[in-house]
């Protein structure tokens, strides 16, 4: 919102920098306390799925950023790159981001380390600022690599809103930069694992409006706790998935989950220009996001409406002749045929009520949408008990399909 006339001519300048500075989730240490930072180390099975619910905090509880800047470590970007692909923004990797140096104590045990060397670890933690691992940084020499990166980056970056994916590091480093922290008080600042903290640039100053805000996320091993359901609507382009899918996560009160590929095609993706190999990689790329955004949504808001079933992107795979492939075959469908386990309820849009429209984007050749609604007729018939497969009837207009829905799911539907 912006200020009002009065408070815009006193300021010295209305330019904000919005930083949203996300720690990455949980690394895996094999269960001891290392020292870790430039170490390449995967995120625990707890990680992951702190990560999927931080993903979802952004997507459902932050404005749309300008972009995603993300230290190149695997454990930041497998954050970044489902942030970037969901919200649909560019993507800057960057080693400047990286986590401190550990030198020759990198992927040791602290508890090995001070056995062997009690007093050189002692010296550690009292000068940390300035006193650096054998071959790494001192916590000083972290705060001049970001506050180098942040000089060289500040003139794009300045005036606009950024996810920043990194480590704790680099977070203190620049909450103490901008704040006016000493950096021998840096170990002050301690926002958790998979947090966010907001930190808010102006030339009148910086202001923290945030610090280590965190999602709560699901129990690994446990289905989250749910207060809505998940439904996935089915059927080929041009049977009125979107719309319906639109109005119903509304009257539910659930994120919807839009189709990826019809966002391609309406940005100018020409599926006929593509080679097999290309067109195999858009399908596992398209599932690989549906699943992501189904992940964060469960985290988030316990359910959701999805403009499709997982069953579609099996269609899909047999659909455009990945058949002969037999192991990638075998391994999708039962991937993508199991998944459909998690949806309380799939609805079955019925073929041939609406007219097809030549939109430039789907094709308004009937036959070609029939093929495909005979496929994933087909596998929803087999792969789901009848009661939560919904074949909806032949109907036409909005309000006849909300309220056949509501009601088949076992709601009053609309008056």
């Amino acid at each position: 919102m912006p200020f009002d006339a009065v408070t815009q001519a006193a300021l010295p300048s209305a330019e904000v920098t919005h930083l949203h500075l996300l720690r990455h989730g949980e690394v895996d240490t094999g269960g001891r306390r290392l020292a870790y930072g430039h170490a390449d180390l995967p995120l625990t099975a707890q990680g992951e799925a702190d990560t999927r619910a931080l993903l979802g905090f952004c997507l459902h509880h932050l404005p749309r950023p300008d972009g995603v800047l993300s230290s190149d470590l695997r454990r930041c970007t497998a954050l970044a790159e489902p942030l970037a692909e969901a919200l649909g923004v560019p993507l800057a990797t960057a080693a400047a981001l990286r986590e401190q140096h550990m030198g020759d104590w990198e992927g040791a045990a602290w508890e090995d380390l001070t056995r062997a060397d009690p007093q050189g670890i002692a010296d550690y933690w009292e000068g940390y600022a300035a006193v650096a691992p054998p071959g790494g940084e001192s916590y000083g020499d972290v705060q001049r690599r970001v506050d180098a990166w942040w000089a060289q980056s500040a003139a794009s970056l300045r005036g606009r809103r950024w996810l920043v994916v990194t480590h704790i590091g680099v977070i203190r480093a620049l909450l103490c930069s901008n704040l006016g922290i000493p950096m021998t008080q840096a170990l002050r600042w301690a926002p958790a694992r998979a947090s966010h903290t907001h930190l808010l640039l102006a030339r009148a100053g910086a202001v923290l409006q945030a610090l280590g805000e965190r999602p709560s996320p699901p129990v690994v091993g446990a289905r989250p706790s749910k207060t809505g359901l998940t439904l996935a609507l089915s059927g080929s382009a041009g049977v009125g998935k979107t719309t319906l899918g639109r109005a119903l996560a509304g009257s539910l009160g659930l994120p919807f989950i839009a189709e990826g590929m019809r966002a391609r095609l309406e940005a100018g993706l020409n599926l006929h220009s593509l080679t097999h190999e290309a067109l195999q990689a858009l399908i596992l790329e398209l599932w690989a996001e549906q699943r992501a955004a189904e992940d964060a949504a469960i985290a988030q808001s316990g359910g959701f409406v999805a403009d499709r079933s997982s069953v579609d992107f099996a269609a899909f795979w047999l659909y455009y002749g990945f058949a002969h492939l037999r192991e990638p075959t075998a391994a999708f469908l039962a991937e993508t045929l199991g998944h459909a386990a998690r949806y309380d309820r799939v609805l079955l849009l019925p073929w041939g009520v609406l007219p097809l429209q030549a939109d430039g984007v789907r094709s308004s050749n009937p036959w070609v949408q029939r093929h495909f609604q005979a496929v994933v007729e087909g596998l929803l018939g087999r792969e789901l008990a009848p009661g939560r497969l919904l074949r909806m009837p032949a109907l036409d207009g909005l309000d006849a399909r909300l309220g056949w829905t509501l009601r088949a799911m076992g709601g009053p539907g609309p008056a």
